[in-house]
């Protein structure tokens, strides 16, 4: 009987010590873990504007978040409640209104505290919604130009364009002159900028002379040299350059003074005489 109360008071003793422990280490523990706390604070204005990127000032459309963005309604405030930095295009940030569809606007930013806004189509799987506000463009049914089944930008391959600047005209080489024809060859398909289309012209072909008070005439050489005949085929064995007259060659011939001769289309001169 002794012995059984002697084993109830060590377990007695040993079941306080443990509350003790566990007591203490509650103690030390739980006054060391911080408490959570959630700090809001505004977004900060932008410091870098778009106003004098080339991309603004031409209206092209943006990329972000692998999307099209197309500059649409009247610019706003910049609102550090609502709007959050979400990205940049070419070093210019980009921001999202928070209480709006994060995907459907972002804004650049402008000086002054404006921010133009640029919306991305509803396409593909977007197609026939309108997020949380209505679209500035009209929803389609499917993919348009290089937006792709997802709306995402997808680079397609595109027909090289026409040269930015062409002469009036090109002067035939010296050498034996062949019949201009149009070559018949596939070519790639314009798609901007300017196009040169030459009419087939054959060598038997005249240009009519002008009609006029005076008819037309070139100051060369000190001197008015008026035009004076039709158009002759040019011929490097019978033509030497005397001269240029505003960036074209001046031709006479070797057996022939007085009389000066200017490219007029490819392959032909047009003679030129005073008049006494």
């Amino acid at each position: 009987m002794a012995l059984v109360l002697i084993l109830m008071h060590v377990e007695e003793v040993m079941r306080l010590r443990a509350r003790q422990f566990i007591l203490g280490v509650l103690l030390v523990v739980v006054p060391a873990v911080p408490s959570a706390q959630v700090v809001w604070q505004p977004a900060s204005p932008p410091l870098v504007t778009a106003e004098n990127e080339t991309w603004y000032l031409s209206a092209d459309a943006i990329i972000w978040s692998g999307a099209y963005y197309y500059p649409a309604g009247a610019q706003v405030f910049f609102n550090g409640n609502q709007m959050v930095r979400s990205g940049s295009f070419r070093g210019i940030p980009l921001y999202t209104d928070a209480t709006r569809d994060a995907i459907s606007v972002v804004y650049v930013p402008l000086p002054g505290g404006l921010m133009q806004p640029y919306e991305r189509r509803r396409t593909g799987q977007l197609a026939g919604t309108s997020g949380n506000i209505a679209p500035s463009f009209p929803t389609d049914i499917g993919a348009q130009g290089s937006i792709g089944a997802e709306g995402l930008a997808v680079d397609l391959a595109q027909t090289p364009g026409p040269p930015d600047f062409a002469r009036p005209y090109d002067v035939a080489p010296p050498g034996k002159l062949t019949a201009v024809h149009p070559s018949v060859t596939s070519e790639a398909i314009a798609t901007g900028g300017r196009s040169i289309v030459y009419a087939p012209r054959t060598a038997s072909e005249n240009v009519a002379r002008p009609k006029g008070l005076n008819g037309i005439w070139v100051e060369f050489d000190g001197r008015r040299w008026f035009a004076a005949g039709v158009a002759q085929v040019f011929d490097s064995t019978k033509f030497s350059e005397r001269g240029s007259y505003h960036g074209f060659p001046v031709y006479a011939r070797r057996s022939e003074s007085g009389a000066i001769y200017i490219p007029s289309v490819p392959g032909f001169v047009t003679p030129y005489k005073q008049r006494k």
